[in-house]
């Protein structure tokens, strides 16, 4: 194992390697919910790294003539942001965004390479992700309390870990090979779900093959036995004629999830689904997929698919009985659906799956719906084989990491295998 030297961030800075990190503006003068606007400069949370990115999609933001009047906390392309309040030790890096700079809160510091002929910013942002690193870091900041913090006077005195620049840039480039086909892997699978989105979107809640149909044209793109499928008119409800009004509750049945505290949690290759999403695995599955599983208590409004057998945790709602429709119709209709205007909780929001299934739908024809799932089916197949080479590419990376960052293995032992994964 190599010893390389390490230096502080505060030696870094006398040495002008790194500019003094800077976080968000405290005090008064913090922008307020109340301030957000629908679109300006990115206001930047913890919350708001993901996947070793900022995500300017679901971040705030606020306007630009704020965020100048602001002290600090200008982060630019380049930077590594890295979380040091309550929630501690995310990472990210600064890529393309569209405004001259992101703002960031309290909770996110940046760290901002100005010599990078001494210190690669992409190995920067790996060292940052390394196990040693985040000890010390979650250790300082009391990681673990609802009060855990580390402010800048104690990020000075952070340790960084400092190889050669060749090999720096060695090691950045080949966890970064790994990490830039996860993105793309990411990417495409986003891409696919939006394709059959907005298919679902043309036929089952524009209609676009009957009014095509109805004015006398081709539906767009569709071979003759599926626009055969579709009718021409709509009937006096103004649902397509052969369609049937009834509620969710015919269409399908929704189940509260189950129970499964954290002490009898055991990973395994299934994944458990809460109200927001993925919570980690387990090694039992309650439900065969495909399935669907929306929030019941704390999130409401989300929408999940699930290609894999799974276990909804009991804050969500999942999909029991598809009576007269598939895993795919049902998650994307009931994203269509405003569930957050159903809550029923006060403190804590709640979905009661009675009020869902008390609303009204109008039901297409299963042969419609057989159709749409053979030309979504092959999309989300994709989709999964891209999700779970991203595991792999993710388990290769996070093997790797930690064991380059030592030196306890060199980037040319790993090099050919890194280069066939990707």
């Amino acid at each position: 194992m190599i010893e390389w030297p390490t230096y502080t961030v505060e030696e870094l800075v006398a040495e002008s390697v790194l500019a003094k990190p800077m976080d968000g503006n405290h005090g008064s003068i913090h922008p307020k919910s109340a301030d957000y606007v629908p679109s300006g400069i990115p206001f930047v949370m913890a919350s708001d790294l993901e996947h070793g990115r900022v995500n300017t999609n679901s971040c705030s933001f606020i306007s630009e003539a704020q965020a100048n009047s602001l002290r600090k906390g200008f982060a630019k392309e380049g930077d590594v942001l890295i979380s040091h309040k309550a929630t501690i030790g995310r990472v990210a890096m600064v890529g393309k965004i569209e405004s001259s700079f992101l703002m960031l809160t309290p909770q996110v510091t940046y760290y901002r390479v100005l010599k990078t002929d001494i210190l690669d910013r992409r190995f920067l942002f790996y060292y940052f992700q390394s196990r040693p690193f985040l000890e010390v870091l979650g250790q300082w900041a009391g990681d673990g309390s609802t009060r855990a913090y580390l402010g800048i006077t104690g990020q000075l005195k952070l340790p960084i870990m400092m190889p050669p620049i060749n090999e720096q840039h060695e090691i950045a480039a080949i966890l970064g090979a790994l990490d830039d086909k996860i993105e793309l892997n990411r990417k495409t699978a986003a891409t696919l779900e939006e394709m059959a989105r907005v298919l679902y979107r043309s036929w089952f809640v524009d209609f676009d093959p009957v009014h095509a149909k109805s004015a006398g044209l081709a539906p767009a793109h569709m071979d003759i036995q599926t626009a055969d499928l579709f009718p021409d008119s709509f009937g006096e409800d103004g649902l397509p004629e052969g369609w049937v009004p009834e509620t969710i509750g015919d269409l399908f049945t929704l189940q509260r999830g189950f129970d499964l505290p954290k002490k009898n949690r055991a990973d395994g290759p299934y994944p458990v689904l809460a109200a927001g999403g993925h919570h980690g695995t387990h090694k039992e599955f309650k439900v065969k997929g495909p399935g669907v599983t929306t929030g019941r208590s704390g999130v409401i409004g989300e929408v999940f698919l699930v290609l894999e057998d799974f276990w909804p945790l009991n804050t969500s709602l999942w999909v029991k009985e598809f009576k007269k429709c598939s895993p795919f119709f049902a998650y994307f209709f009931l994203q269509t659906l405003d569930l957050k205007a159903l809550n029923s909780g006060s403190a804590v929001p709640s979905l009661n799956r009675n009020n869902v299934h008390n609303l009204a739908v109008g039901t297409p024809p299963f042969e419609v719906i057989s159709s749409f799932d053979n030309l979504v089916s092959p999309m989300f197949e994709r989709i999964q084989t891209a999700t779970n080479e991203n595991q792999t590419l993710a388990t290769l990376r996070d093997t790797l990491l930690p064991r380059l960052m030592s030196g306890a293995l060199r980037v040319g032992e790993v090099k050919e295998q890194v280069e066939d994964a990707v």
